[in-house]
């Protein structure tokens, strides 16, 4: 049997978990090297710089694309290959001996991935952790603002319907108030000149997209941060579609709370998201899972909360390595190029517009539908028509889903049906061809 020599020692960090430093030391010495993952780590050879992006990314997903025409990558996203691969991987060598990953081998790699995310969103690691998504993160920050009777929550009118819902409810004394877009607009001046005009100065946080969900516009979070800074009004960005469609630069945007997914425009594994807090507000903030390492610093609060399946986090890791290997600023480059020449592709089919100028968008757009009426059996755009509404949109989006086999969400706008078209690296300008005739055969004109 074999025997140690080494010396007793009590825990280290929190819990009893067989960790030889704690999570703070990790993450804040830049010294520190974290051990070699204990699995293979998945390489596709076909994610290389000199890839030809479009159908010969389709083998880097696992999306069935022989019987579904999918431009709809902004709703849940879409695991790749790599990553999908390489948490199943952590998956079945957390089985193979679970005290040996849970107790002794996980922080460190958590360790290491969000090292990766936070170079990759320029950050330093300290402000990051994991949480499972988006709306956990967002939740987050909003409970952090603490708003009390008196204080005002603002947002634009098409901020995400769950926000509103988060801002209710953690509003229950305080006003929630919406800066109302109307369309059309020329440009992100518009947005900057409403807010400013409609935040009420008794604000205490703002939340604003990245890339807003309807709507598909890139907000200028910039210069909205630097408004809100200058006001000291706490600013929280819904980054949901941002990371892996923007270039995101966390030091110098200066927000003071920013969330993005990493299973939407990042590829990577369900059930993956990072939550950011600025310096100067880390200390407010506490996670919705209180757990072991509650109260041992930032990092500790929330890369523990239960037992439970951590291998979509350590999956990322997977996704970063496949969109550094491909370029990421050649991938953002072909996305946007492919959105703008769809988009003007279907409104010059169509004889209608985009919501918004295409400068405004990044890898999703809106198209207007040339009908108002769906269900009712509608009629081409006519003022004395009556505008169209949810039913409409979702009886297009069914017959597209159904008929045509193309997954494509159609949106109602200010009562006028639109198309919310993505590209991502696995589409070509032939997918947007088929949705444009598919569109002209729908027989409701």
């Amino acid at each position: 049997m074999a025997s140690s020599q080494a010396a007793a020692a009590g825990y280290v960090g929190f819990g009893s978990f067989f960790v030889e430093r704690s999570v703070e030391d990790m993450v804040s010495d830049d010294a520190y090297e974290p051990p070699p993952p204990p699995i293979q780590l998945f390489n596709d050879p076909l994610a290389a710089e000199d890839t030809e992006l479009g159908a010969t990314c389709r083998q880097l997903f696992l999306i069935d694309f022989e019987n579904w025409t999918f431009i709809n990558h902004g709703a849940f996203g879409g695991v790749c290959r790599p990553a999908f691969a390489e948490a199943a991987a952590w998956r079945e060598h957390c089985e193979r001996q679970p005290l040996v990953f849970l107790d002794r081998q996980l922080f460190p790699q958590m360790v290491r991935v969000m090292r990766e995310l936070a170079s990759f969103m320029h950050a330093r690691p300290q402000g990051i952790v994991m949480v499972p998504n988006a709306t956990t993160g967002l939740n987050v920050a909003i409970q952090s603002a603490r708003l009390q009777p008196g204080d005002a929550l603002y947002m634009l009118n098409i901020g995400y319907g769950s926000v509103k819902k988060m801002a209710v409810a953690a509003s229950s004394q305080a006003e929630v108030v919406y800066g109302d877009v109307t369309f059309p607009i020329s440009g992100p001046d518009d947005i900057l000149k409403l807010v400013e005009r409609t935040m009420p100065p008794h604000t205490k946080m703002a939340v604003f997209d990245a890339v807003t969900s309807n709507t598909a516009l890139v907000l200028p979070i910039q210069q909205l941060v630097q408004l809100c800074r200058s006001r000291g009004i706490l600013v929280l960005i819904d980054a949901a579609h941002a990371l892996g469609q923007l270039v995101i630069d966390l030091e110098s945007l200066d927000a003071d709370f920013y969330v993005t997914n990493c299973h939407k425009w990042l590829a990577g594994p369900r059930g993956s998201a990072v939550f950011w807090a600025h310096p100067r507000v880390k200390h407010t903030v506490r996670p919705l899972v209180v757990s072991h390492g509650s109260g041992h610093g930032f990092t500790s609060d929330f890369i523990w909360d239960g037992c439970r399946d951590y291998a979509p986090y350590l999956g990322v890791s997977a996704a970063l390595r496949m969109w550094r290997q491909l370029g990421p600023h050649r991938c953002r480059t072909y996305m946007h190029d492919l959105v703008c020449q769809a988009a003007t592709l279907l409104a010059s089919a169509w004889r209608t517009t985009t919501l918004a100028p295409l400068h405004m968008c990044a890898s999703m757009a809106l198209v207007e539908l040339p009908f108002k009426q769906a269900a009712a059996g509608g009629e081409l755009q006519n003022p004395e028509e009556p505008p169209a509404n949810s039913t409409d949109a979702k009886h297009v989006q069914e017959l597209l889903h159904h008929e045509f086999r193309i997954e494509c969400p159609v949106k109602c706008i200010q009562g006028r049906l639109y198309v919310r078209i993505s590209a991502c690296v696995y589409n070509t300008l032939h997918d947007y061809e088929k949705l444009r005739e598919a569109i002209l055969k729908i027989k409701i004109y």
